[in-house]
C-alpha cells in the first residue's frame, strides 16, 4: 500500500490511502508476539499460485525449534494476523489482474 501512495498522482485519493494506513501504535507489550508472527510468516512459501497460511506444522515445528510456549490466544492471535495479511494480498490486487489502477 506504502508503494501505492507513492504512486499516487490524485491527492484526495492519495489522503484516503495514508489514512487507511493510520492505526494506533502497537502496545511493547505485545511486541514479542508481533515479532513471533513475523518469524513464522517470513519462514512459509507459496504454493505455487498464492501464499500458504501458516498452518498447525508450522507453529508445532516454530514453538518446538525456537524453545518457545505459545498460549492459545497466542495461536489464535497469530492467526488472526496472518488472516488478515493474506487478505489484504487479494485485496490489494483490485480488478484481479495485480496491478493497481491510478484514476
Amino acid at each position: 500500500m506504502q508503494g501505492l501512495i507513492k504512486r499516487t498522482r490524485n491527492e484526495a485519493k492519495r489522503a484516503g490511502y495514508e489514512e487507511q494506513l493510520r492505526c494506533p501504535p502497537l502496545p511493547r507489550s505485545l511486541d514479542y508476539l508481533w515479532r513471533t508472527y513475523h518469524r513464522l510468516r517470513r519462514r512459509k512459501g507459496s504454493n505455487g499460485f498464492a501464499m500458504s497460511p501458516i498452518e498447525w506444522p508450522d507453529f508445532d515445528a516454530f514453538v518446538r525449534h525456537a524453545g518457545l510456549r505459545l498460549a492459545p490466544w497466542e495461536v489464535e492471535a497469530i492467526e488472526e494476523l496472518d488472516d488478515l495479511f493474506l487478505r489484504s494480498l487479494t485485496a490489494d490486487k483490485g480488478d484481479g489482474s495485480g496491478e493497481q489502477q491510478d484514476e
